[in-house]
């Protein structure tokens, strides 16, 4: 017979919140009039994601590859696919520019404080629903946390207003 403690010893969730201020999460969401197909193309064939996103893309959106995303003046990328699943699910490793590397960065984005980029697709009637969050930002350095919170959040407002203006454009 095994017994349990009616009150645990030890609460992991309470301890994963204790420091609840910093916001580790941006998140955003639109509708654009494309299929899934359409929209994961757009997310994923460098020549369509240098239409809306970086100006440059040196590799392959697979998953496991490190291609690097050129952003002009403000420098090059190294990225990491975590996960390119076909028509539903694309999702990045990366080391966020603006303050914390403001000049690229082309190192081991794995051997680096680093945030998540996940976009999911969903079917809905007209199109389809683009879901995308970038998580991990309590993880960058304390000094830039928050500056890379008002940039990323302002970056991707206009990132996905690109996106939903190409693929309802084209």
């Amino acid at each position: 017979m095994v017994a349990f403690h009616s009150t645990p010893l030890y609460n992991a969730t309470q301890k994963l919140h204790m420091n609840s201020a910093i916001q580790d999460t941006i998140e955003k969401e639109i509708v654009v009039r494309a299929s899934k197909e359409r929209v994961y193309a757009a997310l994923t064939t460098p020549e369509q994601f240098v239409k809306w996103f970086a100006i440059g893309v040196e590799g392959k959106f697979d998953t496991g590859e490190r291609p690097v995303l050129d952003f002009g003046e403000f420098g090059k990328f190294k990225i990491f696919v975590v996960a390119a699943d076909p028509f539903d699910y694309f999702a990045y490793r990366c080391v966020p520019g603006s303050i914390y590397c403001p000049k690229g960065f082309l190192d081991d984005v794995l051997q680096e404080p680093n945030t998540l980029v996940e976009f999911t697709l969903e079917a809905v009637d007209g199109g389809t629903r683009i879901r995308v969050k970038e998580s991990g930002i309590a993880s960058l350095p304390a000094e830039v946390i928050e500056e890379t919170l008002k940039g990323n959040d302002a970056g991707w407002t206009f990132m996905i207003g690109r996106l939903e203006e190409y693929l309802n454009n084209e």
